[in-house]
């Protein structure tokens, strides 16, 4: 009886080598209290440290504590999304559920944490994602980005280059543009020397803090990588590289 109980258990996803597995990965990712993302899209979803960090692992799921400076979208109770768990070479990744709100008092008066509560998922993908190199372009470059939603309110709108790689970047925008997860935009960047102006899609993979008032910082990484981009970056690494100390 107990074969044919754990046949049944297997065959509809309760393996019990596989779920050891993942919360020995998930209980070593709280030990270095490992960055982690939530996503609707398991294409986009992607680790995020302005997001939070996993703090602790039970039975009752896994308690993922927001970062201080954290603002964006709520979460709702029984929602299914996508996990992304920071590794030293790409990330896991899984599906859960969110549970409930969690918070807890640090130790020696602290900050309290504050975050969610979510399912342990029942398995984990490792996916060896090449992480790009990105540039700072702001302080110098000063370059401005022309968004356009492609879903919704089609008006397009102006945004701040703050950093660039050849698969995606980061500007800044009010809060009131409301751009959510996932959401599709073109983007025309126009770059006034060292990069290329381009035009192409993108999809909005997280939303952080921003230090001037009624903004937000918002990473879009393009839907296919600009690959040109990559030349002209390691060139600006360069210039800068080489300039006389002031």
């Amino acid at each position: 009886m107990r074969v044919w109980l754990k046949s049944i258990a297997a065959s509809l996803g309760f393996d019990d080598a596989a779920e050891r597995s993942v919360r020995e990965i998930l209980s070593a990712a709280a030990l270095r209290s490992a960055e982690v993302g939530l996503g609707s899209s398991e294409r986009n979803v992607c680790p995020d440290s302005d997001f939070g960090f996993i703090d602790s692992v039970d039975d009752g799921g896994v308690a993922l504590a927001f970062a201080p400076q954290r603002r964006g979208v709520e979460f709702i109770v029984g929602e299914r999304l996508w996990i992304a768990i920071a590794t030293s070479r790409g990330f896991h990744r899984g599906e859960t559920e969110i549970l409930s709100r969690w918070s807890e008092s640090a130790s020696g008066g602290g900050r309290r944490r504050i975050g969610l509560r979510v399912s342990i998922p029942m398995s984990l993908t490792h996916v060896q994602r090449r992480f790009t190199h990105r540039v700072p372009v702001a302080f110098d470059l000063a370059p401005m980005a022309m968004l356009t939603r492609l879903e919704g309110d089609p008006t397009p709108f102006k945004a701040p280059i703050l950093d660039l790689s050849e698969s995606g970047v980061l500007v800044r925008v009010p809060i009131s543009a409301e751009l959510k997860l996932d959401l599709p935009v073109k983007i025309a960047a126009n770059f006034p020397s060292a990069i290329p102006s381009f035009e192409t899609t993108a999809v909005v993979t997280r939303t952080g803090s921003s230090k001037v008032d009624g903004c937000v910082s918002v990473g879009l990484h393009f839907v296919q990588p600009l690959s040109d981009l990559a030349k002209s970056i390691r060139a600006l690494d360069l210039r800068r590289g080489n300039r006389p100390a002031a």
